[in-house]
């Protein structure tokens, strides 16, 4: 005779699970109600995933200090941000953009805009650079987006990530891409516009000429010649004209490798641009790359 007083067996739903009718295998069904003293002495974590994953994305967030021209507000989801060794403490830390970068390392040299920098953000050579500056992750997203003050931002430090576009218009899967610190001879014959502040104020080229740090993309190892003048001609006291390279490569900064670029080609001009205003950065199109 069968007993109505019970509650009936839920059985099991999968022949392939473990355990015995009365018990069947598989995680249990977690408490709602807060733990008791006796669980938090023996805490237990289960799990019931089967396979590993792939291609996990580690994101940091990174709370940048204001600038005094708002520079921070021009960081939008794929800008490549570089965070300041000195000017950085648990709370607070400044970081620039590629643009922003260009901008601090041009205004470098000793100009009227360059002594209004602190000190500690300056980098005149490699060393200098290596010293004060170093890749912290591209941005994902804003996570204090209605902040005025203080930006908080998520900054994807491995794994999948969607990068602007600023190494070569000719980007294919598989391709290398990264960043290289260069040392141009002559700023004018690669960079001729000025910078231009998140306000949309337009700031002429503090060089004409000289000697002067920048920061470019790189694919496979190579700079494009299209994006950064690669040649330039020199008259020696002879009166002879020669051709040589217009910058020296320092140091080269890998970022990972392109996994989805269908996005439309930028032209090399838009990314020259893009290298020093960031209302032109944000305008390029975005591509996935497996950072490493």
């Amino acid at each position: 005779m069968i007993s109505l007083t019970g509650r009936p067996d839920n059985g099991i739903s999968n022949a392939a699970t473990t355990g015995s009718l009365r018990d069947p295998g598989g995680p249990k069904a977690g408490s709602t109600a807060p733990p008791s003293f006796a669980e938090l002495r023996n805490p237990s974590l289960s799990n019931s995933t089967v396979t590993f994953d792939t291609n996990t994305t580690a994101s940091l967030p990174l709370l940048i200090r204001p600038w005094a021209n708002g520079y921070e507000k021009g960081i939008r989801q794929g800008s490549i941000i570089f965070a300041s060794r000195e000017d950085c403490n648990a709370s607070l830390c400044t970081a620039a953009d590629i643009p922003t970068l260009n901008y601090v390392l041009e205004n470098s040299i000793d100009t009227d805009q360059g002594r209004q920098l602190p000190a500690t953000l300056r980098a005149t050579s490699q060393r200098d650079f290596e010293d004060t500056w170093n890749l912290f992750g591209i941005m994902r997203n804003d996570m204090m987006a209605d902040s005025q003050l203080q930006k908080l931002y998520n900054c994807d430090v491995f794994g999948r990530s969607m990068v602007a576009n600023m190494f070569t218009p000719k980007l294919s899967r598989g391709d290398h891409v990264g960043l290289a610190l260069i040392e141009l001879d002559d700023i004018h014959a690669s960079f001729s516009t000025g910078y231009k502040y998140p306000d949309s104020t337009v700031l002429p080229a503090v060089l004409t000429s000289g000697k002067c740090l920048q920061v470019v993309g790189t694919c496979n190892g190579e700079i494009d010649p299209k994006v950064v003048a690669k040649s330039m001609q020199v008259t020696n006291a002879t009166g002879t004209t020669t051709t040589k390279p217009n910058y020296n490569v320092l140091l080269k900064i890998p970022l990972g490798v392109v996994s989805h670029a269908v996005a439309k080609r930028p032209s090399p001009n838009l990314i020259r641009r893009a290298l020093r205003e960031s209302d032109q950065y944000i305008l390029l199109p975005r591509v996935e790359i497996l950072m490493i």
